[in-house]
């Protein structure tokens, strides 16, 4: 009997090593046959139906506060409360498609009116309803909000005290400063010079000599940069004000905590900044080193696409990575569910956002127009698949943005592989290295810019040349260098993020590092990194990122041995050794090759008591990860990935990526 079950382990430990499909079970979520064009036009909310709705559950939770009542009650409690959900999920649909709306246009005034309004929209109904809810968490209801939401959140939402008229009013004046903000970057800002007051549409068609042209141009980029400036101090001080307001320090440990709910903090990403400049750097300075900008020319004109093009491209690598994710490709493009040619109009950013009431997501891009569109492309649909497969309503969805650059990071890497197919053998390196240089890239500028964010928000008294000259020094202990005389660098104001999603860049490192973790598991065992690529994605950010990627198996980065080992490992294969993961970690193949060397033991031992023991990493709880303030209202829209125009191409600067 020993022997057969011994044969029996090996033949299943074969298998498993095998090609078969991946058997990944995703949550149950519906996802209705609609296009996009159907989804059009964007309209208000109508949030009368789900104001009697709240106004209803409110009344029967408190009538019902000392019994069960009847199972007639219970049952219109439980209808209520999905018709809450339903309607949240069509209102972050509408606050969604409206962003999309108001970047493909520009700006325009209509669409930045409608969204401003269904965010304010978003801000009072979500107050409301977790108003509501917290009188249903300290009914005899709650079990229905922890069957739904996960256990624990009917405990997390007792004793919700809701927004006060002057923090929603915060909240509306930050989303204000923040279109604002696009309007001076996109449009800039009129200068005088000579007399005359120039627009850079008034420059772009005037008859000028060549000096008087450059005058003009550095004027008005010097009067963009001001204006960007002034209006990221009005943000500072509103944002601290919010920050004080919730019982917090400052704004920097506020974001870290409330609103992007990290299970790490300030004082561990200072470590990994260090870790950082001292071992990532090197290698990004190798990579520029050994890519020519004659390659890069090259490859950007070999991989000039169009948006179905990039699309025709992916979809086979989609298909063979995964039945579910070839499926999940295919709806894309049936349905039309992004927008990634170039427009005249859009804006200079791309994103993936959720579309909860159709039970799906959208991709907005405006491309490059070379290599970028197609690595952008497959970053946003690993941001796609994730949503796609979540089955939370929008009122329950979770926030952890690292945990989601990693599905999309760690695609971008596993495409490469597609890269000498496409490129043939000498541009295909060219590609992988490039995305191999971007990856580090975001670890480096997602420190560079947590350093200088943090640095604003706990000094909220500092002048825009203060932060200028503080970006231009942080800026060269991350590898970037000046011509001499040059003391400040105001470039920092074109990345959006700082003003629309701030404290988020760390992430891009964070993710970045576990997404090299994951991709060399993929070198050496492409089958087992593929399950716990698609484990990674099913847990639809339920859990915050550390306890996220021990929960699948990946190193945990703020280790001190951890990101000097990643960056051995990358030098090795850059050096072109094969790459060797170590021991196999969680994986079903794992699991059983553990258990044939227990028994294999066994049969020479002639006598020892038979154990099987599970081999790989002990995986932690799942659990839900309360923030001190879960509650507090937030756009559900995801953050672009890359906003505006590349902020080291300043002309005083040198670029790492110089076409």
């Amino acid at each position: 009997m020993l022997k057969q079950a011994l044969c029996l382990l090996l033949a299943l430990a074969l298998l498993s090593g095998s090609a078969a499909a991946l058997t990944w079970e995703y949550p149950v979520s519906a996802h209705p046959e609609v296009d996009y064009a159907d989804m059009l036009p964007v309209t208000g909310f109508d949030e009368t139906a789900l104001l009697a709705a709240l106004k209803e559950l409110e009344g029967v939770c408190s009538r019902h506060s000392r019994d069960r009542g009847t199972r007639e009650t219970r049952r219109r409690v439980q209808a209520l409360y999905e018709l809450v959900l339903e309607e949240m999920d069509l209102l972050a649909t509408k606050a969604n498609l409206s962003g999309v709306q108001y970047d493909a246009s520009g700006g325009a005034p209509a669409e930045a009116a409608l969204y401003l309004e269904l965010s304010a929209q978003q801000t009072r109904l979500y107050d409301r309803c977790y108003q509501v809810l917290s009188a249903m968490a300290s009914s005899p209801y709650s079990d229905i909000l922890d069957e739904d939401a996960g256990e624990g959140a009917a405990g997390s939402l007792q004793g919700y005290r809701g927004l006060t008229e002057e923090e929603a009013a915060l909240y509306e004046e930050e989303d204000r400063l923040t279109q604002t903000y696009d309007q001076i970057m996109e449009q800039g800002v009129p200068v005088s010079v000579e007399g005359r007051v120039w627009t850079a549409e008034d420059l772009e068609s005037a008859q000028v000599d060549g000096e008087t042209y450059q005058a003009i141009r550095e004027a008005l980029a010097a009067e963009r940069y001001r204006a960007a400036g002034e209006l990221y101090l009005q943000l500072v001080r509103l944002r601290t004000a919010q920050a004080l307001r919730a019982g917090y320090d400052d704004y920097a440990e506020y974001a870290y905590e409330a609103l992007y709910t990290r299970d790490y903090d300030l004082e561990d990403t200072a470590a990994l900044r260090e870790a950082a400049k001292q071992y990532i750097l090197p290698l990004q300075l190798r990579l520029l080193e050994e890519t020519s900008e004659q390659e890069l020319r090259s490859l950007s004109v070999q991989s000039r696409m169009n948006g179905e093009a990039v699309l025709d491209v992916i979809q086979p690598f989609a298909r063979d990575f995964d039945r579910e994710m070839g499926k999940t490709f295919d709806f894309l493009r049936e349905h039309h569910l992004y927008d990634i040619e170039y427009g005249e109009t859009k804006l200079p950013t791309g994103y993936t956002v959720a579309l909860p009431a159709y039970g799906s997501a959208f991709i907005f891009n405006s491309p490059y127009g070379d290599y970028q569109d197609l690595s952008d492309t497959v970053h946003e649909f690993g941001h796609f698949f994730e949503t796609f497969h979540c089955a939370q309503h929008d009122l329950w969805t979770d926030f952890n943005i690292d945990v989601g650059e990693i599905d999309s990071q760690a695609l971008e890497l596993m495409f490469t592989e597609r890269a000498e197919a496409l490129f043939g053998e000498r541009y295909g390196t060219v590609y992988r290295d490039t995305i191999l240089y971007n990856i580090l890239d975001s670890v480096l500028d997602g420190c560079l810019y947590d350093e200088f964010q943090a640095a604003a928000y706990q000094n909220p008294e500092m002048t825009v040349e203060e932060l200028d000259r503080l970006f231009k020094v942080l800026s060269e202990d991350y590898g970037y260098s000046y011509a001499p005389g040059v003391n400040a660098d105001p470039t920092w104001v074109e990345n959006a993020h700082n003003f629309q999603s701030p404290l988020y860049f760390i992430s891009y490192a964070t993710s970045a590092l576990s997404a090299l973790d994951l991709w060399f598991l993929y070198l050496d065992r492409p089958r087992e990194a593929k399950e716990t690529y698609l484990e990674l994605s099913a847990l639809s950010l339920s859990l915050p990122y550390m306890a996220a990627v021990e929960e699948v198996g990946l190193r945990d980065i703020f280790e001190p041995e951890t990101v000097p080992a990643l960056a051995e490992t990358l030098e090795a294969y850059l050096d072109g050794e094969p790459v060797s993961y170590g021991q196999r970690r969680g994986s079903t193949a794992g699991r059983f090759e553990g258990i044939l060397l227990v028994l294999c033991f066994v049969l020479v031992a002639l006598g020892a008591a038979l154990r099987l023991r599970r081999t790989g990493q002990k995986r932690a709880e799942r659990r839900r990860w309360d923030a001190k303030d879960p509650w507090s209202p937030q756009q559900s829209r995801e953050s672009p990935r890359r906003t505006g125009p590349d902020p080291w191409s300043a002309s005083d600067k040198k670029p790492p990526w110089e076409l």
